[in-house]
């Protein structure tokens, strides 16, 4: 089943209830086409042309000042669909973009809005298709106000391997009013179409793209050992584990094999399924803590933070840290269960060790004093997908492991 994804088209609308010895009922929904594979891309305008005429891009700089723009404005074009280019994206950009780029979206009478770029263009551009259809601005939803479930078919293209929200009704943005990282769920917010092409990642720095796959790998353990993690996924978490550590030294060597990229991507895809189930964890909300008024990289803080998250979970998820020690190389049939999930670490570090590359590995090696430490954590322990860890966090423990990372 898990290889079946690679190089495959998707449209999953499905409903799944599970009740089985020591598991809850879920529920697990994506209703989104996905479009996965090497030039897949060329299959946009077949999609946008069933979905309205007038399309509004938006973009980053760095990606609208590419040949990645033009190309997929010629697809445009191409099935008679005006476009216009809003690239005022900056990677510092918070929720006050959102509103100028919707009122762009309004005015224009935009009937397609398409999110290129990495995840925080995505996500803005995810919640413009959402306000073109439902009044007020982004701050009253921020502030609870709910959606009438519309939007303005939304198209997404990634060019990283991975876009966490992306088959959700959620979204991040970074408040203006006071810097920090806020998810929103809302009635109507969605990706009609996820476009999923390792041939436009070529362009990607080395370092950002090592990041990235860190992250991805952090993302599959925390998922691996929620709380909420079922049957359905369990197997899908372990490859996507499977993936990034057996590929991602193959890609620093060769980061322009295409088929490497697509299985890097196929390990974020993943994550994006997966993490509908079993929500995020202490990595992912301690690393959006600190992305937000600091604008540190998502990924490079989660990367310090995997190693120090496996730790202060070890003692209540042993079995299913061996399990992971075991995939990413480690002989654990000899040992006990407990000394085969301290391997898990030990896998961890020799991985990051192993990459060729200087990679960061303290929180104060990126410019932050201690003083910053407690700010973060108030952030990351607002976020609701922190009680699906399986060690009960408090704001406490939270300092405790930015202490440690520090």
């Amino acid at each position: 089943m898990i290889d079946g994804l690679e190089r495959r088209r998707w449209y999953s609308v499905f409903f799944l209830t599970l009740q089985g010895q020591n598991m809850s009922m879920f529920e697990f929904t994506i209703p989104t086409k996905i479009e996965f594979g090497v030039d897949s891309l060329a299959r946009l305008g077949h999609f946008a042309h069933n979905l309205g005429d007038r399309a509004l891009v938006i973009a980053e700089n760095v990606v609208a000042s590419s040949e990645l723009h033009a190309h997929v404005t010629g697809i445009l074009k191409g099935k008679g669909i005006e476009s216009i280019l809003y690239d005022g994206v900056l990677p510092n950009a918070d929720s006050t973009v959102i509103d100028e780029v919707a009122l762009i979206a309004r005015k224009s009478k935009a009937n397609i809005i398409i999110g290129l770029g990495g995840m925080r263009v995505c996500n803005i551009a995810k919640i413009v298709a959402f306000l073109c259809r439902n009044d007020g601005d982004i701050f009253d939803y921020i502030r609870g106000k709910d959606g009438d479930g519309e939007r303005v078919p939304y198209i997404e293209i990634p060019t990283i391997f991975r876009e966490t929200y992306a088959l959700t009704s959620s979204a991040f943005l970074t408040d203006a009013h006071d810097q920090a990282n806020k998810v929103v769920s809302l009635k109507g917010l969605g990706t009609d179409i996820l476009i999923n092409d390792p041939a436009i990642m070529a362009g990607l720095p080395i370092e950002t793209a090592v990041y990235v796959a860190l992250d991805i790998l952090s993302l599959c353990i925390e998922g691996y050992i929620s709380l909420k993690v079922n049957p359905l996924v369990e197997p899908v978490l372990l490859r996507g584990v499977e993936t990034v550590y057996y590929n991602l030294q193959n890609y620093i060597k060769n980061p322009h094999d295409v088929t490497i990229r697509e299985k890097l991507c196929t390990a974020g895809l993943f994550t994006a399924m997966t993490n509908i189930i079993t929500g995020f964890g202490i990595s992912f909300a301690l690393s959006m803590g600190m992305n937000g008024k600091s604008r540190i990289s998502k990924a490079v803080v989660s990367s310090i933070f995997l190693p120090f998250m496996v730790d202060f979970n070890l003692s209540v998820s042993a079995s299913r840290f061996a399990k992971i020690a075991r995939v990413m190389g480690k002989d654990t049939s000899t040992r006990p269960e407990t000394e085969a999930a301290f391997m898990a670490i030990e896998a961890i570090k020799e991985f990051k060790e192993g990459m060729g590359i200087e990679l960061y590995q303290r929180i104060r090696q990126l410019g932050l004093k201690k003083d910053d430490l407690a700010e973060a954590a108030e952030v990351a322990i607002r976020f609701e997908d922190i009680n699906s860890v399986p060690r009960k966090a408090s704001f406490e423990h939270l300092m405790a492991i930015l202490e440690k990372a520090y």
